[in-house]
């Protein structure tokens, strides 16, 4: 029995001690993050040789190659020290080739490095780093550098000995990717770069001027540019910028797929106005013909977004889209307005109650009956101008101008027509007028033709009337029929 039990427990001691590789506890697999903090401590490591020195006292030794000054780094006390950091973080080429610099050594038995580093690039923006995985040995860091650099140079002014200033702008993005992988001495990155490494030469990296001359040479160049070439030039363009934004719009209808493509980089960049770039189709909303309107629509409502960044931008577009027509509309009520002793008395909803701000109105309005509705009418006269209002019956609803009329002279239009101005004048503010004779006037007015002014879109129902006896102006009627038109 005694023999037994030993050899049982021999037994099980060798079973143990042998089991399967796959039994074994295994590493657990690397992440995102842990390949991303392993780039920030070797890209602090690297600059060393490149960038900037680590921390250094300033008791400097001179040798025969140079001053070199005593390494105060926490845990880099000799070169041995030095040896071994790197080796942690880079795979033996080259950690071998980054130590074959000369610029540290062991001096009186501690580490020292040479003086001068070179300082940062100065057309570096920032730089922004993902992580990806290829295997399981295998990851890689991609490095974005972005640039957006502005100065000035002198330029002539034509026709003149004098000098003027033009700004000159680089602006756009490197990568470089770097490999991480797993060696003999474990996770090690094979390949590298400097934490500042732009590539000015970069194809996705432009140098604009946006001086006459130079825009002038660009101009008709930009139809061969691509996407992303338009958006980085609309990023300082701003008074140039009308006709590559139109350009770069027309593209968005014509092939979204391709701008959200192009235009990826710019949406994840840290430019100040990259996002208005991004909105510019959707801020000419209100300008497209209505067969453009229904494409972009079409476009916003159908086109599936490929990955996040294209969503963030779709939602972009649909936000800026929104307040382009909230402003269009906003733009298109200001100009039903008549302008009278400095106020403006301006069709649609008014703020607050009345006299909404204004104390030089009329202290009691009239009221002059109900609407349809239940709505409560009332009207006052001011500086020679006759308004109608309504109050609604439900609760917290604005009161809403939907008249104005006025036959007196220096009332005026914000296009300046008023009592006295010629057909001529009338028809050059508002080439878009129509006759329209069947229209008569809320009040008695003396008549022997009338002009229509309706822009229909988002003036919705809002129209000017000009009533004209012998070609001049003798009465003008602003009116929100709010539920139809006259000419559409």
């Amino acid at each position: 029995m005694r023999r037994s039990l030993l050899i049982y427990i021999l037994l099980f001691s060798l079973l143990t001690g042998c089991a399967p590789a796959s039994a074994q506890e295994q590493p657990a697999p690397l992440t995102e993050a842990d390949v991303l903090d392993a780039y920030t401590q070797a890209a602090q490591v690297y600059d060393w040789f490149d960038l900037y020195s680590p921390s250094t006292g300033i008791e400097a030794i001179q040798t025969e190659d140079g001053i070199f000054y005593p390494v105060e780094e926490p845990g880099l006390e000799t070169m041995a020290d030095l040896e071994t950091k790197v080796s942690s973080f880079f795979a033996a080429p080259l950690a071998e080739q980054l130590l074959s610099s000369g610029n540290y050594r062991d001096l009186n038995g501690k580490l020292y490095c040479l003086g001068g580093a070179r300082g940062s690039n100065p057309y570096l923006l920032s730089k922004t780093v993902h992580a990806s995985v290829v295997t399981d040995d295998h990851w890689t860091v991609t490095v974005t550098f972005w640039t957006d650099y502005q100065d000035s140079i002198p330029v002539p002014i034509p026709g003149t000995d004098d000098m003027t200033t033009a700004s000159v702008v680089t602006v756009g993005y490197s990568q470089a990717v770097l490999d991480y992988q797993r060696t003999e001495e474990g996770w090690r990155f094979t390949s590298f770069c400097a934490s500042d490494d732009l590539d000015l030469n970069a194809d996705t990296v432009f140098t604009f001027s946006y001086d006459g001359d130079s825009f002038a040479s660009d101009e008709p160049a930009m139809d061969t540019w691509s996407d992303y070439k338009l958006g980085c030039w609309l990023l300082h363009a701003d008074a140039m910028g009308e006709g590559a934004s139109t350009l770069l719009t027309q593209r968005f209808l014509e092939d979204p797929e391709t701008w959200f493509s192009a235009l990826i980089p710019l949406a994840q960049s840290p430019f100040e106005h990259a996002q208005i770039v991004l909105e510019s189709p959707a801020c000419v909303y209100a300008w497209f013909s209505q067969e453009e309107q229904a494409q972009f629509e079409e476009i916003l409502n159908t086109y599936q977004p490929k990955n996040d960044v294209e969503q963030a931008m779709l939602d972009i577009l649909n936000a800026a889209k929104e307040r382009a027509i909230q402003n269009a509309a906003e733009r298109a009520a200001a100009s039903f307005c008549l302008v009278t002793d400095g106020s403006f008395l301006t069709l649609g909803n008014q703020e607050g109650t009345y006299p909404w701000g204004n104390a030089a109105l009329p202290a009691v309005p009239e009221s002059s009956g109900t609407g349809d509705n239940g709505e409560a009418l009332y009207t006052f006269s001011f500086g020679g101008v006759d308004v109608d209002y309504f109050v609604s019956p439900d609760p917290g609803a604005d009161e809403v101008i939907f008249r104005t009329f006025t036959d007196e002279p220096g009332v005026q239009t914000l296009g300046g027509i008023q009592v006295g101005s010629t057909r001529e004048s009338l028809l050059e503010i508002y080439p878009d007028a129509q006759p329209y004779f069947a229209l008569q006037s809320s009040r008695p007015v003396s008549f022997d033709e009338v002009y229509v002014y309706e822009p229909g879109g988002f003036a919705f129902c809002k129209h000017m009337a000009f009533y004209l006896r012998d070609g001049v102006v003798t009465a003008m009627e602003m009116e929100d029929l709010l539920d139809g038109r006259l000419l559409s």
